[in-house]
């Protein structure tokens, strides 16, 4: 999977130990080929499951903690540092989540999405297949097939998945993340 820019998430590099470290966990299922970084945290409640699919890497430090029923990664997809997965998300096949960036709840990210940096995917939020979110986004919501979502507008196709520019820009939904710059 090939990735340039700000939000690239590199791979950590493999390690027998720390694989064979996360398949003697009896809840968690490590699939051929995966990787997992350095302080990684792999936790699976009673009941709950942790499935790691084939070829999948997870960046150093990042947290996937399952509970109430499966957390699911699909094949080859990548996990970026300090990223965190709870409760039962289920990410798809090749798909990016970024440094820092959380799923939760019942979230769903279909194959081949993408959630950059920072970016939030709540309980109810469903990324359709290859569509990418913004960094700092928060999203809670469902998200057309190969949309961009940026700032919480619509770039490319809106919920019902109708091309772009037809989308509503009117009045962005946009949520302020930072203090905003002095004019001084």
């Amino acid at each position: 999977m090939e990735m340039v820019g700000a939000d690239a998430v590199v791979p950590p590099r493999a390690s027998r130990l720390r694989l064979w470290r996360a398949r003697l966990r009896p809840r968690v299922r490590v699939g051929a080929g995966a990787r997992i970084g350095r302080g990684v945290m792999l936790r699976a409640d009673r009941g709950a499951r942790l499935v790691i699919g084939d070829g999948a890497a997870v960046g150093d430090g990042a947290r996937l903690e399952a509970s109430g029923g499966q957390l699911t990664v699909g094949a080859g997809s990548v996990l970026g540092e300090r990223c965190s997965l709870a409760g039962t998300p289920t990410v798809g096949r090749e798909c990016v989540v970024g440094d820092w960036a959380r799923v939760e709840g019942d979230a769903v990210l279909e194959d081949r999405s993408r959630l950059a940096a920072h970016a939030v995917a709540l309980a109810g939020a469903r990324v359709g297949r290859g569509a990418v979110v913004g960094s700092y986004d928060v999203i809670d919501r469902a998200v057309a097939p190969g949309a961009v979502v940026e700032a919480d507008v619509m770039v490319a196709g809106d919920e019902t998945g109708s091309p772009a520019g037809s989308a509503d820009r009117s009045a962005p939904t946009r949520r302020q993340t930072r203090a905003p710059r002095s004019s001084s």
